[in-house]
């Protein structure tokens, strides 16, 4: 995959974030809260970082970047710890999207914010 072509999925990490930013820290409480530790969230994520993993290194070196500036925004967010992470991670779904096997894995990951940013929202 090219560069280029991960921008819808660059986008997309961005205007979740930015939508989160928008909403008080009383609307931040997820309608499924996160379970990092059990699956089928586990092994999603699991199949996240593997994707991201097995990018091209081209695509990581410009990956870690991105994280840093976004993870950077989630933490100036002040949220709880296990939102933090979910929040970290979903924003990781997102940016894998493209080489992910399944859809189902950023579903997953992706569940403790459906009820506050949908994903289908992202990218209009």
């Amino acid at each position: 995959m090219s560069w280029e072509s991960a921008w819808a999925e660059a986008a997309a990490a961005r205007q979740f974030v930015e939508r989160l930013s928008r909403r008080s820290s009383g609307e931040l409480r997820p309608a499924v809260p996160p379970t990092p530790d059990r699956d089928p969230y586990l092994s999603a994520w699991n199949n996240v970082a593997a994707a991201l993993g097995n990018a091209p290194e081209p695509d990581r070196e410009r990956l870690r970047g991105l994280l840093e500036e976004l993870d950077a925004q989630l933490a100036s967010l002040r949220l709880p710890p296990t939102m933090l992470e979910a929040a970290q991670r979903a924003v990781r779904a997102l940016l894998a999207r493209r080489w992910l096997l399944t859809d189902e894995s950023l579903t997953f990951v992706y569940e403790p914010f459906e009820s506050l940013v949908p994903l289908s929202s992202l990218g209009d």
